[in-house]
């Protein structure tokens, strides 16, 4: 390693060595070559343009999705003493044109920039006076429709980097597989780039998954896990704007606890302050949105809740992997229903516009009367009554077709020159964005089957990335810290020494291992009651030796036995708005061992009720329980 490179990470940076991978690539950088950074969050990507940015000459220029990332980082280079800014919508247009001007003089080492500012006509026109040396892409999977979190104004950055002079390209991310890292090196231009891949598994993060039947459970178990929080921070993640509100309330009132909530509905003031004090140590928890988290570099965030399930493997690692950036213990913890589902499902289905909304958007735009004009997304939503998210998607495919063309952009406004429709090139782009629908839904196909599964969770996340290494941690998850060990043997103690409500436990574990086909809540409560509607004898359920087996508590009762279950990790419900019961790997094991399970019952047993169920069946035999 280049002994000129330490002393520049300890000097301007503090740091003593560098973290794997972390040289490597600046010195392919500095070498001259194209470099696509594949690293876990927290593994310290953002040190390899920055420290790049100082041993070259001219302008590091970075491409950053996210106003919080751009500020964050900015502040921190000018702390170590490095002439950086960031240009972007929450500057008043007086402060653009000044940073602008300076950064023709060329008195910045760094500039960070939306890819979309690369359409800025007088962005374009201060570029071609300066020197650009190194180009960073940060958040590089946003290039691909086959990532988490496809942009459309990423496609634009290789038709932008001949403007640019062609400088060297770093291209970086946290989440991307084997095809998306291929996507991101193709779509950039960069075939030849030099690619440094380090494991993604991240060993001090201990993974959960909680199963919660309703939003009552999902309270309650977020309760109890920042109950447990102590020193440092936690992240809670929900799937709407209005959840983020209510669940912050929640935290505050019920869970005694400081809380903010965070999402892109808030003015910039605001986000900024929630940002800052979090960051700053004073603010414990933060309820969010995804809007939360890119460049929120909080090193002792204990834990990270998922109180709504994400869309995508790649989504969900990369917001579990900011906690722990300290490499001390931490928790990663999703919060699962099966008909969390659905909420992704609308996202899926409302993230693009259709044929009919395509052309809607066209007529807006044709009834300006001008065949070329400036235009915001918000004008255009409103003209239109479609969400923003999909006039802009809209945009990208009218000039994907030719129908549009984008000459440059003054703010939010863009220059938008009117072509003839196409109806051909769009029949195209409208079977592309189904293509797209259709990943969508086989990655969140691969979440739900990273959620509902047994096996550890640890080797699914890196087999999702390609990642073949050791998936070894102290502590993995909680599939493997529950689960029976392969040579440990059955339990043979005296289980007639347990309990009543630690037998009325095992006979409900019991009573669903043993059956052939899966079941809801509702059946496996009729089957232990001793129902007599038809489907126990269809099915035969009546055949089964629990059956009636807790025939002295109401079928409430008795549902409300398996909710406790499910609440402390027995049991888990999968399968979407059909949702069935299956054992846990921690109900697995309380079987294997004869554990003593503690439920509260309603009332306690009585034998005689149970006796006269008995006789009333025809099949016998089970376990002693």
């Amino acid at each position: 390693m280049n002994d000129d490179l330490t002393a520049t990470l300890r000097d301007r940076f503090g740091f003593e060595a560098f973290r794997p991978g972390q040289a490597e690539a600046i010195e392919s950088l500095l070498a001259g070559r194209h470099t696509l950074v594949v690293m876990p969050t927290g593994a310290g990507k953002s040190l390899i343009f920055q420290l790049s940015a100082l041993r070259l000459p001219g302008l590091t220029l970075v491409l950053s999705p996210l106003i919080a990332l751009m500020k964050d980082q900015v502040d921190t280079l000018r702390r170590h003493r490095i002439a950086a800014t960031f240009i972007n919508s929450t500057l008043s247009t007086e402060d653009q044109a000044r940073r602008l001007r300076a950064l023709a003089r060329g008195d910045y080492r760094l500039a960070y920039v939306a890819p979309e500012r690369l359409r800025s006509a007088p962005f374009q026109e201060v570029l071609r006076r300066v020197r650009v040396s190194l180009l960073a892409v940060d958040e590089a999977h946003c290039i691909s429709q086959w990532g988490h979190d496809f942009r459309p104004d990423y496609l634009h950055i290789a038709t932008a980097r001949p403007l640019l002079g062609r400088p060297v390209t770093a291209a970086l991310t946290a989440t991307a597989t084997p095809q998306v890292q291929d996507d991101i090196v193709r779509l950039l231009g960069l075939p030849s780039a030099q690619r440094i891949v380090t494991g993604f598994n991240r060993p001090n993060l201990t993974l959960r998954v909680r199963y919660t039947v309703d939003v009552e459970a999902k309270l309650l178990a977020l309760r109890e896990l920042l109950s447990a929080l102590g020193d440092g921070g936690a992240i809670v993640y929900t799937g709407t704007r209005h959840d983020a509100e209510e669940v912050a309330e929640f935290v505050r009132t019920v869970a005694g606890l400081r809380a903010e909530h965070y999402h892109a509905g808030l003015e910039a003031r605001v986000r900024t302050r929630v940002e800052e004090a979090f960051l700053g140590g004073g603010l414990p928890v933060v309820v969010a949105t995804n809007a939360f988290g890119m460049g929120i570099n909080r090193p002792d965030v204990r834990l990270v809740v998922h109180y709504a399930l994400p869309g995508t493997l790649e989504a969900y690692y990369q917001e579990a992997g900011r906690a722990g950036r300290d490499g001390e213990p931490a928790q990663a913890v999703l919060l699962y229903a099966p008909r969390d589902r659905a909420l992704q499902e609308w996202f899926i289905e409302n993230s693009a516009p259709g044929a009919e909304e395509v052309r809607a958007l066209y007529g807006a735009l044709r009834a300006a009367g001008r065949s070329k004009a400036f235009r915001t997304c918000e004008e255009l939503s409103l003209a239109t009554g479609l969400p923003v998210i999909k006039v802009r998607v809209g945009l990208a495919q009218l000039e994907a077709a030719g129908s549009l063309e984008r000459l440059g952009d003054a703010g939010p406004r863009m220059l938008l020159r009117l072509g003839p429709w196409n109806e051909e090139a769009l029949r195209q782009e409208a079977a592309q964005v189904e293509e797209r629908r259709g990943c969508r839904r086989a990655q969140l196909g691969s979440m739900v089957a990273y959620a509902e599964a047994d096996e550890c969770r640890r080797r699914i996340l890196l087999d999702h990335f390609g990642d073949r290494g050791s998936s070894m941690a102290e502590s993995c998850c909680d599939n493997c810290l529950a689960g029976p060990r392969p040579d440990e043997p059955p339990s043979v103690g005296d289980v007639a020494q347990l309990a009543p409500a630690e037998r009325v436990a095992l006979s409900i574990l019991d009573a669903l291992r043993r059956l052939r086909w899966e079941v809801g809540r509702r059946k496996l409560a009729q089957l232990l009651k001793g129902s007599r509607a038809k489907a126990m004898r269809w099915f035969a359920y009546d055949r089964s030796p629990y059956y009636g087996r807790l025939a002295d508590f109401t079928l409430p009762e008795i549902e409300g036995l398996i909710g406790q279950l499910m609440r402390r990790g027995y049991l888990k419900a999968v399968g979407g708005e059909m949702p069935v019961l299956r054992l846990t790997p921690q109900g697995e094991a309380a079987l294997h061992a004869r554990s003593p399970i503690r439920l509260r019952l309603p009332h306690p047993p009585r034998p005689e009720v149970v006796a006269h169920k008995k006789a009333e069946r025809d099949a016998g035999g089970t376990v002693a329980l």
